[in-house]
């Protein structure tokens, strides 16, 4: 059975008769004849009564009527979505979180102001989880900060560095070595994300390893914690500068220890970018606020 049939079978009821929604369909009268008896055959149901040169409904075929037209409604709704998704390009990007408050909400006010009929569909997950929804397939690309699975293809677009930070008030030395960082109650980022693996990484090749007083998937969470004097952080220096700037919050320079890093957007090694997802992409590399 296919929609012809249902069509055909409303249009006879709505014409009341053979003759009529062949008229209307623009087809001969015995195919309309031949279409509902296919119906009937099918279903094993008698949809009309044959009254003399008229056709009267059953009490079987009014029921089905309804849902016939229901069935075409339905039907007629997919095809305009369909039409509509047709016209309209999705752009689905990924972003670690730290990205997400930084980088991807400028990105997607200038994707949609840049490009016509375009839509963005985005997440914001630890860098981990956005990189493996890359390699499903999931994601286009995704914008994280840190280092990057092999099996993804890489392009920085900007770099920044990561501060050790504490509340102003806290007594606490000015410069420390990396043995008297992980010494104090740390407020770190939670494992998988790029600022946790990063400093977990130059932890390691020096020995040492961080046991966190707080740990949290939120820069804001540990931002605030710091504030309130419960330890030192490590937060990417762009969400810390206003902080410091205002005198809330103090740098902690730790000796030999380099926290620097570089900002990549990534995709599929295969990865064939449509028209409209290569606009996006290479918009990133355009931005003004992109440092590279």
């Amino acid at each position: 059975m296919t929609i012809r049939h249902l069509k055909t079978f409303c249009a006879v009821c709505e014409e009341g008769g053979i003759t009529r929604a062949a008229e209307k369909l623009c087809v001969a009268q015995p195919s309309v004849s031949q279409t509902i008896g296919e119906l009937e055959r099918y279903y094993g149901v008698s949809l009309f009564d044959r009254v003399g040169r008229r056709l009267v409904l059953t009490p079987e075929g009014e029921r089905l009527r309804v849902k016939a037209q229901e069935a075409i409604a339905s039907f007629s709704e997919f095809e305009e979505a369909a039409r509509d998704t047709k016209a309209r390009h999705i752009i689905r990007i990924g972003s670690s979180v730290t990205a997400g408050q930084m980088v991807l909400p400028r990105l997607i006010s200038a994707i949609e102001a840049t490009l016509d009929r375009v839509e963005c569909c985005a997440i914001a997950d630890s860098a981990a989880a956005v990189e493996q929804l890359v390699e499903e397939g999931s994601l286009d690309f995704a914008l994280v900060e840190g280092s990057v699975s092999r099996a993804l293809a890489a392009e920085a677009f900007s770099s920044d560095r990561l501060l050790a930070v504490c509340s102003a008030e806290m007594k606490i030395n000015n410069t420390l070595s990396p043995s008297e960082l992980v010494s104090l109650p740390l407020l770190l980022r939670r494992r998988g994300s790029a600022s946790r693996d990063l400093l977990d990484e130059r932890l390691s090749a020096l020995g040492l390893k961080a046991q966190p007083k707080l740990s949290s998937s939120s820069n804001s969470v540990l931002l605030a914690a710091a504030r309130e004097g419960l330890g030192v952080a490590v937060l990417p220096e762009a969400l810390v500068a206003a902080e410091l700037a205002a005198g809330r919050l103090k740098e902690v320079r730790i000796q030999g220890l380099e926290l620097s890093r570089r900002w990549f957007a990534v995709r599929r090694q295969d990865k064939k970018f449509t028209p409209a997802q290569q606009q996006a992409y290479e918009l990133l590399f355009t931005l003004p606020f992109v440092e590279n």
